[in-house]
């Protein structure tokens, strides 16, 4: 009798340890699990909110943290008074921002707008927006918040790729062209278009290699670079031919101007490692309107650009005769 009562005291005890070290292994593991989490939170590009605007405005949270991001002094005023948060926002996008607040804005599509961090630099996010409605009035928002600045980053350089050639850095032949088509069919402005062309391309290809070849086309696009500007549009079209589209409120004058600086700018530069000097054959053609214009304007300024390269070739046969 007595060591069945014993037998039951000692299982009641062991069982007592047992739960004792199986609740605090559970504690532990939650623990654990909450550590794991806060992590992953606290690690995270994306921002998780929930922010009331009835009967004031206020955040009931945030992860990661106001402070995780914009510093303690933000982590604490942000939440008595979020709107110290909201002009954090980029100005450009503060207008679009209030719109999203108030409901102005089509909350299916994502919401893209910057955010100055704690260096004093803008972070690019796209919010996913989900208004939470009561009689009919939007009486808070809760989203979720991305971080897309390396997303802005491939999208910029895949533009950049596309639309630039990569020997020379200037626009390529597909953007000129779209240029052509958007002046030609959606905008009228005063234009014109200078087709330039390299002359001596092959000989120093032949003579020099293509290295100095490339070098020659990379001199001559880095001084046709120098005249960019929002009005002139500089591109190599492909091998020895380049075009600077030139649009806005520019007259004749001012393009016959641009035409000469180039040729003076050109005709002072010398390559001295391949001992070569640029030579440029150079048309243009103008109009007081684009609309529909592009296409002859390319014809014209091309076709002047072959009698120029005739008439430098004529000049020369002549010096040599003489």
């Amino acid at each position: 009798m007595l060591s069945f009562i014993a037998g039951g005291v000692v299982g009641v005890i062991g069982f007592g340890i047992y739960h004792y070290y199986d609740k605090n292994k559970k504690r532990k593991q939650k623990m654990e699990e909450d550590k794991r989490f806060s992590g992953l939170v606290a690690s995270s590009k994306d921002i998780i909110y929930y922010f009331e605007k009835v009967p004031g405005f206020r955040f009931r949270y945030m992860l990661p943290s106001l402070e995780h991001f914009y510093g303690e002094e933000m982590g604490r005023d942000g939440f008595v008074d979020p709107k110290k948060y909201f002009y954090l926002v980029h100005p450009d996008d503060l207008d679009m921002f209030w719109k999203k607040i108030h409901g102005e804005v089509d909350y299916s599509k994502p919401i893209i707008y910057r955010i100055r961090n704690r260096e004093g630099k803008y972070n690019t996010y796209e919010e996913y927006t989900t208004p939470v409605y009561k009689d009919g009035e939007i009486i808070a928002l809760q989203g979720i918040l991305r971080n897309i600045n390396e997303k802005i980053k491939l999208q910029n350089e895949l533009e950049y790729r596309i639309n630039h050639d990569d020997l020379t850095g200037l626009f390529n032949r597909g953007y000129f062209e779209k240029q052509l088509d958007k002046y030609a069919n959606e905008m009228n402005t005063p234009v014109a278009i200078v087709i330039c062309d390299l002359d001596d391309l092959k000989y120093v290809n032949d003579s020099f290699g293509h290295k100095a070849g490339d070098l020659l086309i990379k001199t001559t696009a880095s001084i046709l670079k120098e005249f960019s500007s929002d009005t002139v549009i500089p591109s190599r079209l492909g091998g020895d031919e380049f075009a600077l589209l030139i649009v806005g409120n520019s007259s004749l004058d001012d393009v016959e101007s641009l035409v000469g600086s180039i040729e003076n700018k050109v005709n002072t530069y010398r390559i001295d490692s391949i001992s070569q000097s640029i030579k440029l054959s150079i048309g243009f053609a103008y109009s007081n309107d684009s609309l529909n214009e592009m296409d002859r304007l390319f014809i014209e300024a091309d076709k002047n650009m072959y009698k120029n390269k005739k008439q430098k070739k004529s000049r020369t046969l002549l010096a040599v005769e003489g």
